[in-house]
């Protein structure tokens, strides 16, 4: 089917598809507190593609641009429509990396480059025309909660400049694992998607399976030398090393957890309830970083195949 200018139309059947591509980008517009949607658009974009295919799927993102622009156009946030369709590239990204087969590690790898080239090019040009940058807001909110609670209880603002001092030092690791955490949730959700559609849709290895290089335990060893080196700058690089280090054997360990609980059998509301007594302890995160570390060693999946085989 082609319209009077000889390029396709777009079919009524991709209604549906189209409703639940524009819905991230459109209801943020309608209500700023529907703004998390953002973080869904790329598992979104990615789905589309994948099991619409390449030009199909780009015609339905194409026209869900056009119809959250007109929205934008008609609300006045043409920002929050500005920094929606940032997303929409990490999608691409991830649906190119399933149809190529890349392995997953690289896929998210090059959309975390993504993501970070285009927040600092966004901090770059807010110093140039003087806005305040990400970074530059944030530290501002800290300053106006710290103003608000020195004259309400003094040992509470003590905590809250301690927790200033730590944003200033380690801000780059929490600026980095914030964008890891969101390229890791729409990786897995978009694989997780795929394979319920149809299991030939996604040549990634389950979660389960996941793991990291090995050679990256060397990054993480040197990064906690540097921390304990006390020498600043060092120090302060060694402990941001160290921290986005962690995040990515918190995965490895989860992915571990993910493996022993299947192989266990057990039932989906028990594995609930495992993975919540383990993630909503406060050391829990840090013993499976702890395991995800000692399975570079251990290789605690393949030694437990190998006694149940």
């Amino acid at each position: 089917m082609s319209n009077n200018s000889g390029r396709p139309a777009f079919p009524a059947g991709q209604l549906p598809a189209l409703a639940v591509t524009a819905a991230p980008l459109v209801l943020p517009l309608l209500s700023p507190g529907l703004i998390w949607l953002h973080s869904l658009i790329p598992m979104v974009t990615a789905f589309q593609m994948v099991t619409m295919g390449y030009q199909q799927g780009r015609a339905v993102v194409i026209m869900a641009m056009l119809v959250a622009g007109v929205v934008a156009l008609f609300s006045g946030s043409l920002l929050v429509l500005f920094f929606g369709v940032s997303m929409i590239p990490l999608g691409y990204i991830l649906a190119r990396g399933i149809a190529l087969g890349e392995p997953p590690n690289w896929t998210g790898t090059k959309g975390l480059i993504y993501l970070i080239c285009f927040w600092l090019l966004l901090g770059s040009f807010a110093g140039i025309t003087g806005s305040p940058g990400p970074v530059r807001v944030i530290q501002e909110s800290i300053d106006h909660t710290l103003a608000a609670v020195v004259e309400e209880e003094e040992a509470a603002a003590v905590a809250m400049e301690s927790l200033r001092r730590v944003f200033d030092r380690t801000w780059p690791a929490l600026f980095t694992i914030s964008l890891l955490s969101l390229v890791w949730l729409n990786l897995m959700a978009s694989h997780w998607l795929l394979r319920r559609k149809d299991p030939a849709l996604s040549p990634w290895p389950e979660f389960k399976h996941w793991r990291l290089p090995d050679q990256l335990v060397l990054v993480a060893a040197l990064g906690l030398l540097l921390w304990l080196s006390r020498l600043e700058p060092v120090a302060s690089i060694g402990l941001n090393m160290t921290i986005i280090l962690g995040m990515l054997y918190f995965m490895q360990g989860l992915g571990i957890m993910s493996y022993m609980l299947a192989r266990w059998q057990l039932p989906p509301l028990l594995r609930g309830i495992c993975y919540a007594l383990v993630l909503l302890q406060l050391y829990g995160p840090v013993l499976l970083a702890v395991l995800g570390l000692a399975d570079v060693h251990l290789d605690l999946r393949r030694r437990y195949t190998d006694n149940t085989a």
